[in-house]
Order: structure tokens, then C-alpha cells, then sequence
């Protein structure tokens, strides 16, 4: 029974990095643009597409597609930025909300019209999918190399945003705009620049999580990644958004609970079907119990 509870914690890895590195983007852009992007799925959508349509029809290798894809979806986001963001910065948070939804409507419009989108299978990074590495210590619980390869992109894209966040200049500057954009502005930070690289660094990891997802779903849509996006939103809730590392490791915390979540409705297979059931009301409950995020300030009651 442990080597099951293993083998099903170990199964929720890939969507659990992916989920990290959406979480990621859209923390990066919540702290600088001031809004929750709705349109952070379809946008790595793009970058995915754009990887898949030169492996397959141009049989061009998906490292080489990859890093096409990540210039695309880094052009995306500079793009959405400088002609749109930047010329609605006096907009409310409703206003830029509903602005990264019309954006939604264009991109899922435009994607049928570039890219083949029907009967899309998926294709993992590393060719042989069958590959496995088998753990020692266990009797009948492997690992898939490209889970291995997802984790490891995931630790190094996530670490090096990190100590660009807290040791460069650029992550000064995003922490200064994070607080007060007015003050920082102020201060001679440049808080266009800041912003434009944040759009540019979401849009390139979501290239790569949509890249990755697409190794285990069929990219039939440009909605695809809407799954990935709510658990994200829903990591940024839980996390809480006063912190960059607050909902990446709340992210980590909802796919260890959809894991646990998962095992127990193999125990008892009544529950599979209430199983995403489940899991949204033990985070309602988290979010209940710390309206501020796990990992947010402490509300202080004044008398």
C-alpha cells in the first residue's frame, strides 16, 4: 500500500510543476501590473503551439521548437505590456481584470486561425516515452524520465527567477513597483522596464509550462491550460500574494493534497468522482482559516 501511495504522489508531479511555473508568471505579473491575468493561459498556449507546429510539420527538434516558442510567448507579453497595459495604467483592477479578458477572446479567436488545432496528440519532451527509472527502494514504483526532466526545468527556471528577484537589480526594482509603484517611480526606478521584463519572464515560462503540459494532454483548444490557470489563481489565494514564494509553494501544497486527495478515492472508489470535489473544499478551508494566505501577513485587529 505505501508503494501505491508513492507511485500515486510521484503521478502528481508533472502537473505539479507545471502549476508551479503558471503560478510563477502570474505572481509576477500580479505584483507589477497590479492585476490577476486571465489571458496568462492562452498566452502560453501560444508559445506551446508554436513549439508543437514546427516539431510536427517542420520537423524541427522540440529544444530548438522550445526556445522558438519562449521567444514568442516573451514577445506576447512585452507586446501586451507596452501597447495595451501601459496606455490603461491609470485603469482600475476591475478595468485591467476585464481587459486580460478581452484578450482571451482575441487570442482563443486567432489561434484556430494560425495553428492546427484539431486532433493534436501529445508529445513528451524526451521521445521514448516509456522510458522509466525504477526506485531502489521501492518494488513497483518508477518514475518517468521526463517527469525527472520536468522537475529539474522546474527547479532551475523557479531558482533562477529567485535570486533575480532578491540578488539583481531588476528584482529590486519589481520589489520596489510590488510596494508602491508611484513611490518607486519616484525613486528613479524605471517602473516601464519593470513591468515589460516581468510580461516577458511570464510570457517565457509559460511557453515552457504550456510545452510541458502538452505532454500529457491534447492541446485540441488554446483554452487547454484553463485547468493549470484556476489551480494557479487558486495557489496565488492560498499562498497569499504578499509574498513571490507564498503561492509557488502553495502551489506545491495543492498537488500534494490532490495526490493525497487521489489515493484515498483508490482506497474507496465511491469517492473518485467527487475527488476535484474534495479538493476544493479542503482549500476552502485553508483560505477560511487564513483569509490572509498561508503565507501572508498576519491581520492585526486594532482596538
Amino acid at each position: 500500500m505505501f508503494d501505491s501511495f508513492v507511485g500515486t504522489m510521484l503521478g502528481t508531479l508533472p502537473s505539479m510543476t507545471v502549476t508551479v511555473l503558471a503560478t510563477l508568471a502570474i505572481t509576477l505579473i500580479f505584483k507589477t501590473s497590479y492585476t490577476t491575468n486571465f489571458a496568462q493561459g492562452v498566452i502560453s498556449a501560444v508559445g506551446a503551439y508554436v513549439t508543437m507546429e514546427l516539431m510536427y510539420y517542420n520537423n524541427i527538434p522540440i529544444y530548438v521548437g522550445l526556445l522558438i516558442g519562449i521567444v514568442v510567448g516573451t514577445a506576447i507579453g512585452v507586446f501586451i505590456d507596452v501597447a495595451i497595459f501601459r496606455n490603461g495604467r491609470n485603469v482600475n483592477a476591475i478595468g485591467k481584470q476585464i481587459i486580460t479578458m478581452g484578450m482571451v477572446s482575441i487570442i482563443v479567436g486567432i489561434v484556430p486561425m494560425v495553428f492546427r488545432t484539431a486532433n493534436r496528440e501529445s508529445v513528451q519532451l524526451i521521445p521514448m516515452i516509456n522510458r522509466e527509472l525504477r526506485l531502489v527502494l521501492f518494488n513497483d514504483v518508477a518514475i518517468q524520465y521526463n517527469t525527472l526532466l520536468y522537475l529539474g526545468i522546474t527547479i532551475v527556471i523557479v531558482a533562477v527567477v529567485f535570486l533575480m528577484l532578491y540578488f539583481s537589480k531588476w528584482g529590486l526594482g519589481v520589489r520596489s513597483t510590488a510596494s508602491n509603484e508611484y513611490v518607486a517611480g519616484m525613486l528613479g526606478v524605471n517602473t516601464r522596464v519593470i513591468t515589460a521584463v516581468s510580461w516577458a519572464i511570464a510570457g517565457a515560462v509559460g511557453a515552457v509550462a504550456a510545452t510541458m503540459y502538452a505532454g500529457f494532454v491534447q492541446m485540441n483548444s488554446s483554452l487547454f491550460l484553463t485547468t493549470v490557470q484556476v489551480n494557479a489563481f487558486l495557489a496565488g489565494i492560498l499562498g497569499g500574494f504578499a509574498t513571490f514564494y507564498g503561492p509557488v509553494l502553495a502551489a506545491v501544497i495543492i498537488s500534494a493534497i490532490s495526490g493525497i486527495v487521489g489515493f484515498v478515492c483508490i482506497l474507496v472508489p465511491s469517492l473518485s468522482t467527487w475527488k476535484e470535489v474534495i479538493v476544493y473544499v479542503i482549500l476552502l478551508l485553508f483560505v477560511l482559516w487564513k483569509p490572509q494566505g498561508l503565507f501572508g501577513p498576519k491581520a492585526i485587529k486594532k482596538v
